[in-house]
Parts: C-alpha cells; sequence; structure tokens
C-alpha cells in the first residue's frame, strides 16, 4: 500500500472529482476540467455532471500545449487566497494554472517554520507560491528559475500581495547552487520543486533522474545544520524510496519523511501527484 501524505482542500481550492485523466477541480468560484495521467482510475460523478459543472475545459493538442473551452466568455485570470496570501491562476496555452495546489501542505510547512530571521532559498521557483508564503512571514527570500515567463508571473503575484524584497535570479538552478557553495552561502529552509525533464544551459536536455543526486548533493552544502529540506519531484522515475535512499546519504543524521503526495477529491478519489521529502 502506498504511503500517501495527503494535501487537504481549502476554501479557494476543491479537487471535485477525478477520473479518466482527467480531474474536475475549483478555483474559487470558477471550475476547471484538464488531464492528469495519474488519474487512470474510474470517475464518481458521470460526464453529464462534469460538463455541467466546469467553466472551463482544457482541450490537448500536443503534449501540455493546448487551448481552453470557456464555455461562459469568462476571465482566463482571476485570484484565489490561501491563508490571507493571494495567487494569480491564468488560463494560458497550457494545462498548468500556474498553482499546484497540492503544494498548499508545503506552503503551511514554509509559513510554520521561517521568521524575519531566516533567509528562504525556493529551486525551481515557478510562479512564487512558495516565496509569497515565506514573503508574508517577512524572509529574505532568494526565487531561482530559469523561465522568464515563471519570473513574470512571480513578480505579479508578489504585486498582488504588495510584497517587496524577493530577490529573483533568473539563472540555471545548478549554477546558482554552486555559485552560493563557493561564497559560502547557507540557509534555514530550501525548497527544490524540480520539473521530471527540462532543457539546460546552452539547450542541452536533462532528466531529473539523471541530476537528482547532484542536487541533493548541493541543497547539503546549502542547507543550515538545523535547517529544513523540501524536495518535491514529479517524476515517476522518482520514487519516495529513491528520496529516502538519497536523503540517507546526504543527511545522515537527520529526521526526514517521505510519501507520495496526493489529494483526495470531495468524491473520494485519491489523486497521486508525485514523491515528497521533508527534512526538519
Amino acid at each position: 500500500m502506498k504511503n500517501r501524505i495527503y494535501a487537504a482542500h481549502w476554501e479557494d481550492y476543491e479537487l471535485i472529482d477525478a477520473g479518466n485523466g482527467l480531474k474536475l477541480e475549483r478555483w474559487g468560484k470558477y471550475i476547471t476540467v484538464r488531464p492528469d495521467v495519474n488519474a487512470y482510475f474510474q470517475p464518481q460523478l458521470s460526464k453529464q455532471e462534469w460538463d455541467r459543472k466546469a467553466h472551463f475545459i482544457f482541450k490537448e493538442e500536443k503534449g501540455v500545449f493546448g487551448t481552453w473551452l470557456n464555455k461562459g466568455n469568462l476571465p482566463l485570470n482571476w485570484e484565489i487566497e490561501f491563508e490571507g496570501v493571494r495567487l494569480c491562476v491564468f488560463l494560458k496555452n497550457t494545462k498548468h494554472t500556474g498553482v499546484f495546489p497540492e503544494q498548499n501542505l508545503n506552503w503551511k510547512a514554509i509559513k510554520e517554520f521561517v521568521t524575519s530571521e531566516d533567509s528562504f532559498l525556493n529551486l525551481f521557483g515557478y510562479t512564487g507560491a512558495s516565496s509569497m508564503m515565506a514573503l508574508a512571514n517577512q524572509a529574505s527570500v532568494f526565487h531561482v528559475d530559469s523561465s522568464k515567463s515563471a519570473m513574470a508571473w512571480t513578480k505579479e503575484n508578489a504585486r498582488l500581495n504588495k510584497f517587496d524584497g524577493c530577490k529573483l535570479v533568473l539563472e540555471d538552478v545548478v549554477l546558482f547552487m554552486e555559485r552560493e557553495i563557493k561564497r559560502k552561502h547557507q540557509y534555514e529552509l530550501i525548497q527544490m520543486d524540480p520539473p521530471a525533464w527540462g532543457i539546460g544551459t546552452k539547450g542541452k536536455k536533462w532528466q531529473l533522474e539523471n541530476h537528482i543526486d547532484l542536487l541533493m548533493s548541493l541543497a547539503a552544502q546549502l542547507l543550515k545544520p538545523k535547517g529544513q529540506l523540501i524536495v518535491s519531484t514529479y517524476s515517476a522515475k522518482i520514487t519516495p524510496l529513491t528520496l529516502k535512499e538519497t536523503a540517507e546519504i546526504y543527511f545522515p543524521n537527520r529526521t526526514f519523511r517521505t510519501g507520495m503526495l496526493a489529494t483526495k477529491s470531495t468524491t473520494g478519489k485519491a489523486l497521486d501527484h508525485g514523491s515528497l521529502l521533508h527534512i526538519f
């Protein structure tokens, strides 16, 4: 049986149902249907019920790219809130919304741990939800990502919350980590949320399973002795066991937990997202 670590719903997010390769989600007052390869089981609700509830339905065209069917000519961007932090949902030409709602479990851990005296390193920071949580506690935040569009989205989330002082670093994550080690910088909290695959420097393709060991080794050197590390992976080839074995190598004297990050739908379906490691 899988060791699942469940992320809860909150007022502005609900996984209503999942199945047939899709998930039915509520973001504030709007409901979307979009693909999810882990929803391989049968949904609880009928297709007619899904269609009736949905405001937006994503139609795949190539990979993660496609178009959103907008049933009511509604705005394609709106705000949701988590524990007082505002986040922008934006439906573009991919199935992604700019928010990974299952990460709220990690957002809570960030808000509970960091203070204004701490420094937080957000690696593969994407649109900055985790960075916003740390900024809400007035921590010193370094947000690193190699995507210009992700940086623009992070700036928008900071603007929504009237946060300033977030240090945005547009750079390859590994190169940044190696430079920080040379500078002898360390952090009270580090989060890594690497993609399953990506394009590195000079257009070179890379896959996470070939780099997870290096990333963990570098993180171990950047983390303060009593600091915390949160790692989320969305690669089927990186299992909780992979993270456990790697943590035992690079953090031999630390307490940690691993498991499959998951969400349970309102209809009772368990939807897996990826592997999670929390060193504390």
